[in-house]
């Protein structure tokens, strides 16, 4: 049997502890260098068109051949690529998600992963030490703007899963207002499928500029917008029918989320629900696997004295004592990722 298979855990068949675990995880960057190379040499949209020689592609990326053949070849080792002879090509998943400009691309979010955020993680020792956070003060919201647009694609497919999940409580909805999710991608989710839905995102001024290019970017100017503002603070008082939060309490120290659920609250109707999504740990803290690390992203980008991921049982516990009821979680099978609605009494 080999052993450094995938299926090899921490003990092999003799019984004997096995290192592969440790390796597997240490040179884990191996994998993800290698789908980023691709994608910054925009490997997959040159294959879009049809399967190539690794000479082809290396003359359309203006890259050295034998260099793109071993990319090329580690990318077939990941299931990204599929080699016929002398000649690759995309696998579905990236033709569907790895070329530049198609619809639901995540090729912005995959050069986030590059640049900043590899290089915050190369500091994380140091951030783990100090306590303080690797990205200065001063350059927080351009990496804020960056991850914004790169998860912007990823955001909105989450919500069209959730919507699809909840269509018979959003279908009755008109009001929406999405806080301190930069682009509103939420928002613009909902308003699409739902043509009387208005909606209005707030949320610093810097991030004004990304939001209206996405908003009109699905020409809906006329009924979503996007006001400046603390979105911290809510719209106490505007009767929404929804409050939309979308991985925006991971950003706040864990004594300002009560604040927040309250402002909240306080900007429903009677009858209006809140709905999280969020990277949401079991009690166990360890669980799942992508929240934990998860949290690490955030001590990472932004240091300990912010949320992180909280625990399933701490969210329903602060949205408890905020004044809401009916909380229910939705489980969402996307890389970690938990939703939970509750509604204001």
């Amino acid at each position: 049997m080999n052993q450094l298979g995938p299926a090899a855990g921490s003990r092999a068949v003799s019984g004997r502890l096995s290192p592969v675990p440790i390796l597997q995880t240490a040179t884990g960057f191996w994998a993800s260098q290698a789908l980023l190379t691709a994608v910054d040499l925009k490997i997959f949209t040159i294959l879009f068109g049809g399967p190539k020689t690794a000479a082809e592609v290396a003359a359309e990326a203006g890259a050295d051949p034998s260099a793109i053949e071993s990319l090329l070849d580690a990318n077939c080792a990941l299931g990204f690529l599929h080699r016929s002879g002398e000649r690759y090509r995309n696998d579905e998943v990236s033709s569907a998600y790895l070329v530049e400009g198609s619809p639901g691309s995540y090729v912005d979010l995959v050069r986030f992963m590059r640049e900043p955020l590899f290089g915050i993680w190369q500091s994380l020792r140091d951030t783990v030490r100090s306590g303080q956070p690797s990205v200065p003060a001063d350059q927080a919201d351009q990496v804020e703007i960056a991850l914004a647009r790169g998860f912007h694609n990823g955001t909105y497919a989450l919500m069209t899963r959730v919507a699809e999940i909840l269509d018979i409580e959003f279908s009755s909805l008109d009001r929406i207002l999405d806080l301190g999710s930069h682009t509103g991608a939420g928002a613009l989710c909902l308003a699409r499928r739902y043509p009387t839905f208005h909606a209005t995102i707030i949320d610093k001024p810097v991030f004004q500029t990304a939001a209206e290019e996405f908003i009109r970017g699905m020409k809906l100017e006329e009924r979503v917008r996007f006001e400046s503002g603390d979105p911290d603070q809510g719209r106490p008082g505007a009767d929404f029918d929804l409050v939309l939060l979308s991985h925006s309490l991971a950003r706040r120290s864990r004594a300002s989320i009560p604040g927040v659920l309250t402002a909240i609250r306080s900007s429903l109707k009677t009858g209006g629900r809140i709905l999280v999504t969020e990277f949401l740990l079991e009690d166990s803290k360890a669980e799942p696997r992508e929240a934990a690390l998860f949290r690490l992203n955030v001590v990472a980008t932004y240091g300990p004295t912010y949320a992180g991921a909280l625990t399933r049982t701490e969210l329903t516990k602060l949205l408890q004592e905020a004044g809401f009821s009916g909380v229910d979680m939705v489980g969402l099978p996307m890389f970690g990722v938990t939703a939970i609605t509750a509604s204001k009494g």
